[in-house]
């Protein structure tokens, strides 16, 4: 429940809330569908080389983000 009223909020007041709420549906079903194209691709061993790979990758940029955020 909080977590969705979050995202409510994030709604800029100049948008249209039908088309932003479709999107960000759409947007979370896309990233559900990707998710789960990914897994079963673990059934093989260059599957499971690739989950590894894009986790180092997004692992990867979210300590670079949090090197940006900080300032250093």
């Amino acid at each position: 429940m909080f977590h969705g009223y979050s995202h409510g909020r994030e709604l800029p007041s100049a948008a249209d809330p039908i088309g932003y709420s479709v999107g960000f549906v759409l947007a979370t079903g896309l990233l559900h569908v990707l998710g789960i194209a990914v897994g079963f691709r673990n059934d093989r061993p260059s599957g499971v080389l690739a989950t590894r790979s894009m986790g180092g990758v997004i692992g990867g940029l979210g300590v670079w983000f949090l090197y940006e955020a900080i300032g250093f």
